[in-house]
């Protein structure tokens, strides 16, 4: 079973910053996943919620405010751990950093609530520009119109559904749209989603599993990946 950092290593640092990115690094875990989104002057920003209200000291829109006005605020100021102070990283930013490790990218396209036309290509533009080759990338979406999308533009690149709550045979829902992999909430998922996945040939990967008998349960129904807040954390407790 494969393990990826959500939002970064979020339990350690402020979700979605340099610092929760750099330390997926140095975790040595198998992937990071974060989120895009793009500011009104067109910048890719990594940042989760289509608000700043919940993880800075501001209000408002990202689609609102130019990336400098984002960049000012504190993307640490809300969080529960020890005070950082850091800021909303843009994508090229994060790709700086990312470009000459070896883990794998889970870029989360959030066109689910704000469409973001142009979001995808742009995305794969940038990480050709960083030159992170597309056996590295993994792209997923709650927007299952970017899913097909991202797919028709860069035909190599691993693309999987995300999903809240159960739908008739996901696995069927993925294969429609070219994608390989199923990213349901840990919640949602059963033994027999995950066998009937493995018999077409699609991936497993679930969403956010809070504790380790939580992981232990996904290691028991046989899923691949589970994307969570402390990966390290959690894989060196279920060593020992």
């Amino acid at each position: 079973m494969l393990w990826f950092a959500h939002r970064g290593v979020s339990e350690r640092f402020p979700e979605n910053t340099l610092e929760a990115i750099i330390a997926a690094i140095d975790d040595d875990v198998d992937g990071v996943e974060f989120d895009v989104h793009f500011s009104k002057d067109g910048v890719g920003v990594i940042i989760h919620d289509e608000t700043v209200n919940r993880t800075t000291n501001g209000t408002g829109r990202v689609v609102d405010m130019t990336v400098a006005e984002l960049q000012a605020l504190d993307a640490g100021a809300r969080f529960k751990g020890d005070p950082i102070k850091t800021k909303i990283p843009t994508l090229d930013e994060v790709l700086t950093i990312l470009a000459p490790a070896t883990l794998r990218l889970n870029i989360e396209l959030k066109t689910d609530t704000i469409r973001y036309d142009g979001l995808e290509a742009y995305v794969l533009e940038r990480c050709a520009a960083h030159g992170i080759t597309s056996d590295r990338l993994l792209f997923s979406s709650f927007n299952h119109y970017s899913v097909a999308l991202i797919r028709k533009l860069d035909p190599r690149v691993e693309t999987a559904i995300l999903y809240p709550y159960p739908i008739y045979h996901p696995e069927e829902q993925a294969l429609r749209i070219g994608a390989t992999g199923i990213h349901p909430d840990y919640r949602r998922v059963t033994e027999a989603d995950v066998a009937f996945a493995h018999a077409q040939d699609v991936t497993v990967r679930v969403y956010t599993p809070k504790t380790v008998d939580d992981v232990r349960q996904m290691q028991a129904i046989g899923v691949d990946a589970v994307i969570v807040n402390d990966p390290k954390g959690m894989r060196d407790t279920l060593k020992g």
